[in-house]
């Protein structure tokens, strides 16, 4: 009698390595400035904090660059601006 159910388990972990139920498996990993917002947006609730400067935070306008100094040095800046007033002419 034949087991039409069996599976080689080996084979399917490995094949669960490089494929999803869709299909196709890409990872993603996030930028810079992707892991600093996505860790601000969960401090937002998080106790001892003020929930509404983290959220001013969040609403904050984002931005990565990268800086180089004259001796060789180079490393990667993430700015945040927020609670941004514009002054009244």
């Amino acid at each position: 009698m034949s087991d039409e159910f069996s599976i080689d388990i080996d084979k399917a972990l490995e094949n669960a390595k490089t494929n999803d139920l869709a299909g196709g498996f890409v990872d993603h990993y996030p930028t810079g400035v992707e892991s600093v917002k996505q860790a601000v947006n969960n401090c937002i609730n998080l106790a001892g904090l003020d929930k509404k400067l983290m959220s001013n935070i969040a609403d904050g306008k984002w931005s990565s660059y990268t800086s180089y100094t004259s001796n060789g040095t180079s490393s990667k800046k993430i700015m945040v601006e927020y609670d941004i007033k514009e002054e009244k002419k």
